[in-house]
This record gives C-alpha cells, sequence and structure tokens, in this order.
C-alpha cells in the first residue's frame, strides 16, 4: 500500500479496525514522523524571521565621543532640565535617606547619570527579585 492511500485509511475509524498491527505502526510512524517534520520546519521558518525581525528593527548604536561639557553656575539657568535636575536629586537623596534610616542633610549627590542597561527586562525582573528575597 502506498503511504498516502494508508494514511487516508487511517482516518476513517472505520477501516482502521480491519488494518493489520504492522499497517497501523507505519501508519503511525508516519504521522508521527509527518507531524514533527512539520514542526521542526515551522520552528526554523520561526527562528528565521525572528533574527531577521530582530535586525531590521535593532539600530545600532552610536558611540558617544563628545564629552559633555561641565560649567559650574551659581545662577540657576532657565533651561527645563535644570528644575528636573534639581526635583530628581530630591527625590533620590529622599530615598537614599529613607532607605539607609539617616537625614537628608547627612547625604551628598555630586553626580547622577544615566546607565544604559541592554540586558532584557526578564532579566531585570529576576535581579530585583533576587535582591528582594535577601531581606
Amino acid at each position: 500500500m502506498a503511504i498516502t492511500e494508508l494514511l487516508s485509511q487511517f482516518a476513517d475509524p472505520q477501516v482502521i479496525h480491519t488494518l493489520s498491527v504492522a499497517d497501523k505502526l507505519i501508519a503511525g510512524l508516519v504521522a508521527t514522523i509527518l507531524g514533527m517534520g512539520i514542526t521542526f520546519t515551522a520552528l526554523i521558518i520561526l527562528q528565521f524571521v525572528i533574527v531577521l525581525m530582530d535586525k531590521l528593527i535593532k539600530q545600532p548604536q552610536k558611540p558617544c565621543t563628545e564629552k559633555p561639557q561641565t560649567t559650574k553656575s551659581t545662577k540657576p539657568s532657565s533651561d527645563p532640565d535644570s528644575s528636573t535636575n534639581g526635583e530628581l536629586i530630591a527625590i533620590i537623596s529622599s530615598v537614599i535617606a529613607l532607605q539607609l534610616k539617616k537625614p537628608v542633610n547627612n547625604i551628598v549627590i555630586k553626580n547622577i547619570e544615566k546607565i544604559n542597561n541592554p540586558s532584557p527586562a526578564w532579566n531585570r525582573a529576576g535581579v530585583i527579585e533576587q535582591m528582594n528575597s535577601r531581606y
């Protein structure tokens, strides 16, 4: 019997009882190999699509070659970042004081820099979970 013929007979519940054990085993193996082959092929195609989309979406990061200008001015500047920076310093210092259980006057923040964290969100969540479980 041809494999396609056997598979078509395998689909009919009435005919399946008339097949021999060898025919049932062959049809079962063919169905298993066919299903696993299709699944494996779909996963390989999916992997290529994911890699392609990653390359299309991901933009290369250009390294910063300019040094930031550091000016020490006693006059408050009129740009909106300075007020935000002052608020940010106040918030960070109050949180640190709360965690360390010290007065805010004892805490001095000299520099605030944003750190680019390229790790995925699940990695950061795992690190935070581990840090919180130690207390």
